[in-house]
């Protein structure tokens, strides 16, 4: 017999595949040394207090453009959230007060360039 006989002869034989069986992931035994934890979100429109504090631990998923902070206690969290909220409102309503005080400056911009149109007016 020739050698490419042989390896043909070898390819053509089938042998049987064995099934196997999925590895079952053991369950581990996670060490957490942190435990929970109080996140405060950064405030937003209509958000309150209770909004803004949750409960998390290392496992679960923070982000960081949302939170204004972590805490060890609920009642540290609730104080931060209680002061970032008032920041917020604070915040808030001087921005309303620019606002008003741009939309008054405005008007009266606009009155004063009526009445100069009207005096250029009355000069023709």
């Amino acid at each position: 017999m020739k050698l490419v006989d042989l390896l043909n002869e070898v390819e053509k034989v089938e042998k049987p595949v064995k099934e196997t069986t999925p590895l079952e992931e053991k369950a581990s035994s996670v060490i957490d040394e942190i435990g929970k934890f109080f996140v405060v979100k950064k405030p937003g429109k209509g958000m309150t207090k209770e909004d803004m504090v949750y409960e998390a631990t290392i496992f679960d998923e923070i982000k960081m453009d949302e939170t204004k902070g972590a805490y060890k206690n609920r009642s540290e969290a609730n104080r931060h959230a209680t002061e970032a909220l008032k920041e917020y409102e604070m915040q808030l309503k001087e921005m309303e007060d620019a606002m008003e005080e741009f939309r008054s400056a405005k008007k009266d911009i606009e009155d004063k360039k009526k009445t100069a149109k009207e005096k250029i007016k009355a000069l023709q």
